[in-house]
This record gives C-alpha cells, sequence and structure tokens, in this order.
C-alpha cells in the first residue's frame, strides 16, 4: 500500500546523500584496510604500530559454523523442527522516478 511522504521528500533526499557518502566511504575504507593488511602480512606481522604505539591488528581465528543446507539434507525433520519463523521488515530507499 503506498502512502505520501510528501512532507518528508527533505529527508529521503538526505538519505539518498548520505547512502552515496557511505559507498564512498566504504569502499575507500576498504581499499586503506586492504593496503595495512598487505603490509603486515608481507611483515609476517599481525599488529603494526604508529610510534610505537600499536594501532591495528589483523589476525586469524577459527570459526564454527552451521551449514544449514547440509543438516537440512543430512536431517530434514530437525531442520523443521529447529527452524524458527520470524517476521522481518526491510527498509529500501527506492530509485527516484
Amino acid at each position: 500500500m503506498a502512502r505520501p511522504l510528501d512532507n518528508h521528500a527533505n529527508l529521503i533526499a538526505s538519505l539518498r546523500r548520505i547512502k552515496l557518502k557511505q559507498a564512498r566511504l566504504s569502499k575507500e575504507r576498504k581499499e586503506h584496510e586492504a593496503v595495512i593488511k598487505a603490509a603486515l602480512v608481507a611483515m609476517g606481522a599481525t599488529v603494526g604500530t604508529v610510534a610505537g604505539v600499536p594501532v591495528v591488528s589483523f589476525d586469524s581465528s577459527m570459526r564454527i559454523s552451521l551449514d544449514q543446507s547440509l543438516v537440512k539434507s543430512r536431517y530434514p525433520e530437525v531442520a523443521r523442527e529447529c527452524s524458527d519463523i520470524s517476521e522481518v521488515w526491510t527498509f529500501r530507499l527506492l530509485d527516484a522516478a
């Protein structure tokens, strides 16, 4: 169901600007992190310092996760029994017409 939000047009325009800035900043952050990570790996280090003060770390760890598709294929009854269904609301900023 669609309803007019004309009174909030300025907020929607602001959201569009913010999302563009976030995308640019996210890209820039990833690029900077990649350079720092590569430098640490090249030095065989897990902690990087500036003026002797630790400022970044890049370390590995093990993570245990459940392979849902494997559980569903091998134990479909257990997967159904352990499934949780909940309502999810998603906010999307749609392309301007």
